[in-house]
């Protein structure tokens, strides 16, 4: 599982698969209003869940709890009820902060909260004495409230995953695609880099993606035309691609196992990602063609997050098949794969410079051990020679600086604390473009 799919699941990777009965629950209703939260068994955990929609597109959600501990995981699910509960590793409709001290109060999207299909049920879970998650207490929030405003598969536009888009304009100027997660939902946007570094006020900024599920993880063809990108909306990780306008949304992978980490290649012919083979505990590296046929497995040792050379001729990628993450360089045909890195500390996600001599990377070798291994401020920008050697730090603070991207001119993007930044390739002019951004891509790549 990558970085990002742990952080994802963390909170629901240990519930059971079934919960035992409650001892009361209230019937579906209205999702607004109050909602009762009756206690499973005899958790003697219950409360209630305040909906208020604030009538800007946003809905506060707000709950209180009796007898709760510090903190109790929560979250909101669209399969399952309080009788059942959810089945093991379900990801819920919207992951929410720990409850603290029997009190949160969190934003969500109206739309999303107010039309998901199927009887929305919230579930408190509580730390049992064995160190795991239980289901603790339990609440329905009834059906979809306007079931008419809930997208089908029938209106979704018929596509063919390879046609032909419309790129961003003016295209002097280059763009980044990034996600981000605004009201506890995340989807891919874009924004004009060049517009927003030459001015001091804001920049547009599109939303591409509206979809309930999490989007993330985009790349760019080479012509700027499209979007392929990461998406949980069937239920697990699959690669999408889209127009870059947003439109045309397909499904290129189609798995029951989880994709993720796209990465298109310089001739515009391949997209290479992670995916699981045979069964495997890891992801490989795998190669499709752009309309998601011709499946062809590049590594077997592991392998996630691939970026291609400029030249297209390499793919450097993240493994940990020699005990933690390293970053790895191999032929475009997966052979010839030698390890750059050699550190007990996680290094991750590589990127090209535009003239294929050197790679960008995030790692936690700079306050090894981290605190949390994989997330936490320990993550810095680094920088090494595309034989390995010469290392050298970007960044240098108390944040988490994450998920670099090589672009034109030199100018590298990443993510500070989920903000969007670029800078220059020595690491100085460090710019905020964006209070909320990840997984950036450029356009033009190079």
């Amino acid at each position: 599982m990558s970085v990002i799919g742990f952080i994802l699941n963390a909170c629901v990777s240990s519930m059971p698969a079934t919960a035992p009965p409650v001892e009361t629950t209230n019937p579906p209703t209205s999702r607004f209003g109050i909602t009762s939260i009756e206690a499973i068994e005899s958790s003697g955990i219950r409360g209630t869940l305040m909906a208020q929609d604030n009538g800007d597109g946003t809905t506060t959600l707000s709950i209180e709890l009796d007898h709760a501990g510090d903190f109790n995981p929560w979250g909101i699910y669209a399969t399952g009820d309080c009788q059942n509960g959810v089945p093991e590793n379900t990801r819920p409709i919207f992951s929410l902060p720990d409850i603290e001290s029997g009190k949160k109060e969190e934003t969500v999207e109206t739309e999303t909260y107010r039309t998901f299909p199927g009887d929305l049920i919230v579930i408190v879970y509580g730390i049992a004495p064995d160190g795991t998650q239980q289901i603790v207490a339990c609440g329905s929030l009834g059906p979809p409230l306007a079931a008419s405003l809930v997208s089908t598969a029938s209106e979704t536009p018929q596509c063919t995953s390879f046609e032909v888009g419309v790129a961003p304009v003016p295209s002097t100027d280059a763009w980044l695609a990034f996600s981000a997660a605004r009201n506890n939902n995340s989807d891919i946007y874009r924004i004009n880099a060049d517009a927003a570094m030459r001015t001091t006020g804001k920049v547009a900024i599109e939303r591409l993606t509206t979809n309930p599920a999490a989007d993330f993880d985009p790349t760019w063809s080479p012509d700027g035309t499209q979007i392929a990108f990461r998406s949980q909306r069937d239920g697990n990780d699959e690669i999408y691609v889209m127009k870059a306008d947003g439109t045309c949304q397909t499904n290129l992978t189609n798995d029951p196992g989880d994709d993720w980490s796209p990465a298109w290649s310089p001739n515009g012919r391949h997209i290479a990602f992670a995916h699981f083979f045979d069964g495997n505990a890891f992801t490989d590296i795998a190669l499709i063609n752009v309309d998601g046929s011709g499946l062809q497995r590049l590594t077997n040792g592991g392998g996630e997050y691939p970026a291609w050379s400029p030249d297209g001729t390499r793919i450097a990628f993240a493994s940990a098949r020699d005990g933690n993450y390293e970053i790895y360089v191999m032929n475009v045909d997966g052979t010839n794969q030698i390890r750059l890195t050699d550190n007990p500390a996680y290094d991750m996600l590589p990127s090209w410079s535009p003239d294929g001599t050197r790679l960008a990377f995030d790692t936690q070798r700079d306050t090894y051990p981290p605190a949390e291994v994989g997330i936490g401020p320990e993550f810095e920008i680094h920088v090494i020679n595309a034989d390995g050697s010469g290392d050298v730090r970007l960044t240098n603070n108390q944040e988490e600086d994450r998920f670099p991207t090589w672009g034109p001119r030199g100018l590298i993007a990443f993510s500070r604390n989920g903000a969007l930044f670029v800078m220059k390739p020595d690491g100085s002019d460090q710019i905020q473009l964006s209070e909320a951004g990840t997984f950036p891509a450029w356009w033009p790549v190079h």
